[in-house]
C-alpha cells in the first residue's frame, strides 16, 4: 500500500512539473506603447499611442536570463491594441487586454524569460519578423521574467505584475547608400586638398 501511495504521489508530482503554464497576456495599467521616430506609416506621428491596427505578442524562452535570440513566439499570447491609433487614450490606446489566460509551452511554477513585441499590422495577418522585413513600425520590450501559473489557478501573472515598461515602435532608419558615402568622401578630399 505504501508503495502504491508513493508511486501515485510521484506520478502526480511529475505531471504537475510538466503541466503547461498559463499567463495573463494583458497590460492595462501602463502608460501605453507609443510611436517613435522615424515612423512608417509616416501618417502616424511620433508620440501617438498604438491602436487596433497594431498587433502585440509574447516571445518566451525557458528559464531566466535567456538570450533574446532564443525566444520564440507564443501563439496563444497574441492580440491587438485597444482603441484607434492617435494622440490620446480615450479608449485605452497603447494598452491591450486579452480577455483570457494564454497557455504557454512552458511548465507551471517555473520562471521563464519573456519579451513583448509590437508591430504595425492593419490586417492582422503578419508576424513581427515580417513587419521588420517590411520596414513598418516595430518595437520590443526589455527582457523580463514571468512564472506561468497552473492552468487551474484563478490567477496568473500579467504584464502589469511583472513590471512591463512602455517602449516605442519605429520604422528602420535607412542606411545611406554607397554612392552617398563615396560622394561625402570625395567632397572631404577636395576640401582638404584646397587648404594645402
Amino acid at each position: 500500500m505504501k508503495k502504491t501511495i508513493l508511486l501515485v504521489g510521484l506520478t502526480m508530482a511529475s505531471l504537475s512539473t510538466f503541466a503547461q503554464g498559463t499567463i495573463d497576456f494583458s497590460w492595462t495599467g501602463g502608460s501605453g506603447i507609443t510611436i517613435g521616430s522615424p515612423s512608417n506609416p509616416s501618417s502616424q506621428l511620433p508620440g501617438w499611442f498604438l491602436g487596433g491596427d497594431y498587433s502585440v505578442q509574447a516571445y518566451m524562452a525557458s528559464g531566466t536570463g535567456a538570450a533574446e535570440s532564443s525566444l520564440s513566439a507564443v501563439g496563444t499570447a497574441k492580440t491587438t491594441f485597444l482603441g484607434t491609433t492617435g494622440p490620446t487614450q480615450p479608449n485605452g490606446e497603447g494598452l491591450w487586454f486579452s480577455g483570457a489566460f494564454s497557455a504557454t509551452p512552458f511548465a507551471a511554477g517555473v520562471p521563464d524569460t519573456i519579451q513583448i513585441r509590437a508591430w504595425y499590422d492593419p490586417s492582422h495577418n503578419t508576424s513581427y519578423e515580417q513587419a521588420l522585413a517590411n520596414n513598418v513600425n516595430t518595437g520590443k520590450s526589455a527582457l523580463l521574467t514571468i512564472t506561468p501559473a497552473d492552468p487551474s489557478s484563478p490567477s496568473a501573472q500579467s504584464m502589469d505584475t511583472i513590471g512591463l515598461a512602455a517602449f516605442t515602435v519605429t520604422g528602420i532608419v535607412p542606411e545611406p547608400s554607397t554612392f552617398a558615402l563615396a560622394g561625402l568622401g570625395a567632397a572631404a578630399m577636395l576640401i582638404f586638398r584646397r587648404r594645402k
